[in-house]
């Protein structure tokens, strides 16, 4: 019997390829990633029923558009996973930071739902994975990003180069400068230290700096209070705030003024705020898919500028681009070759002077660009769609036995589960653990209350 995933309509054609019985959960009034407790606990009364009538194997998510509570039976004041609830594993494939999704929760509540051991966390870089399990954060798994299923025009793309021959689709990165959350001074300093031990040592996460480097926090240990893990956790991210700053104009905004600058109507931005935050010259945001993916094989380079989330990972762009038959080129970052094959699958850059030579180099010689670009379309649709990933993504549940080796009904309440926990080989867990999230725990005068978190306000 094929293993029964629920999960929303941006995975279920990708589920379904991969080979298993996709389930499309009930559309919810809202499923905003940022709603709230309040908001999330009555979708907990239209997803827990669905679960169980539907016989529910595995509940897959993205960025918590679907995570829903459930109150816990006789403790009036506190909640739980729905999925947990039900027994159910609950997967959440993380597309921007942990950070960046439910801001409307407070901080000390959204991350006692972090710490629940039966919430399994699909991070796509390795830096964010080991930072929230340095954090006390139980089973994260490093899962790159893809692209989702669908049917891919293959055939060779004619780029057209009587206009822009290079464009960049996306958003400045740096909001931050536009601001009104107070910095605190001793905040500014473990951003602009990992800033410097970067330019000497490229590719040292930000962790390493933080803790074993220069100490600038205190680790968390699993015997301290929910208030202050969550504390120390606040601490951590808005220490953070410089460093992807810093990173948003290192690996995005500064190339986009670059090329306006040099290039001139040569260089097509698609985006928003790129005329309020720089002066630039920008084009609407492109929403509908089947017209961005067509102007992804019009135009003869795709540049992809990641933003100041990525310490090392890539992100969705790198995955469209190529998909589609885009030429793409990228910045450079510490992950890239794992994915891809740069020089033949992809070109990459890592300064001024490698972007601008490299677009001069592959405008005059289409016939290198158009195989770069087939290459690439070839290597995404073997080894990069998220129907490849869900698979690995079971496959790994399975071997830890949060999914049995071969499907079954998820009501077996209360059979143990283990997953691989980054730095921990073996955790137990059990479906339906006693307890849950604390309601009084972010009140005035609760933990973390008007903290920044400042990855949080990143921009898709």
């Amino acid at each position: 019997m094929p293993l029964r995933i629920a999960t929303t309509s941006q995975m279920i054609a990708s589920v379904r390829a991969a080979g298993y019985e996709g389930i499309l959960l009930p559309a919810l009034p809202d499923e905003d990633i940022h709603r709230g407790m309040e908001r999330r606990l009555a979708d907990g009364a239209i997803i827990e029923p669905f679960l169980r009538r539907e016989r529910v194997d595995l509940l897959l998510d993205v960025d918590t558009s679907v995570l829903t509570l459930s109150p816990v039976p006789g403790r009036p004041n506190e909640v739980t996973l729905t999925a947990e609830f039900c027994g159910i594993p609950y997967v959440t494939l993380y597309i921007d930071p942990v950070t960046s999704t439910m801001n409307k929760v407070p901080w000390a509540q959204h991350w006692a739902m972090l710490e629940r051991p039966s919430w399994v966390k699909a991070v796509w870089e390795a830096p964010h994975a080991d930072e929230l399990t340095r954090l006390g954060i139980p089973q994260v798994i490093q899962l790159p990003m893809a692209i989702a299923d669908r049917d891919f025009d293959t055939s060779p793309p004619s780029p057209r180069v009587d206009g822009p021959v290079v464009a960049f689709m996306g958003h400045p990165a740096t909001s931050w400068f536009r601001s009104q959350n107070p910095v605190l001074p001793r905040q500014l300093f473990p951003g602009f230290m990992a800033a410097a031990v970067n330019a000497d040592a490229p590719g040292t996460p930000f962790h390493h700096v933080y803790h074993e480097l220069y100490g600038f926090g205190e680790s968390v240990t699993a015997n301290e209070p929910p208030d202050v893990r969550a504390r120390k956790s606040a601490d951590y991210f808005n220490a953070k705030f410089v460093y992807n700053a810093w990173l948003a104009v290192r690996q995005r905004d500064r190339f986009a003024i670059f090329l306006s600058r040099h290039l001139g109507d040569r260089f097509e931005l698609i985006g928003d705020f790129w005329d309020k935050d720089h002066g630039l010259p920008q084009k609407p945001t492109i929403r509908d898919y089947d017209e961005l993916y067509r102007r992804m094989r019009e135009v003869p380079i795709c540049l992809n500028l990641v933003k100041g989330c990525l310490e090392g990972g890539l992100n969705l762009r790198h995955f469209e681009v190529t998909a589609v038959g885009g030429f793409l080129l990228t910045y450079w970052t510490p992950e890239l070759p794992q994915c891809f094959e740069v020089g033949k699958e992809c070109e990459a850059f890592r300064n001024e002077r490698e972007l601008l030579e490299k677009v001069r180099y592959y405008v005059a010689h289409p016939e290198k660009r158009l195989a770069i670009a087939a290459a690439g379309q070839r290597r995404t649709l073997r080894d990069h769609l998220y129907s490849r990933r869900i698979r690995q993504l079971v496959s790994m549940l399975r071997h830890r036995g949060v999914l049995p080796q071969q499907s079954t009904h998820a009501a077996s309440a209360d059979k143990p589960m283990e997953i691989s926990v980054r730095g921990v080989p073996h955790v137990s867990l059990w479906r339906g653990a006693p307890g849950g999230v604390n309601l009084d725990a972010a009140r005035p005068g609760g933990a973390a209350n008007g903290m920044i978190v400042a990855s949080a306000r990143i921009r898709v």
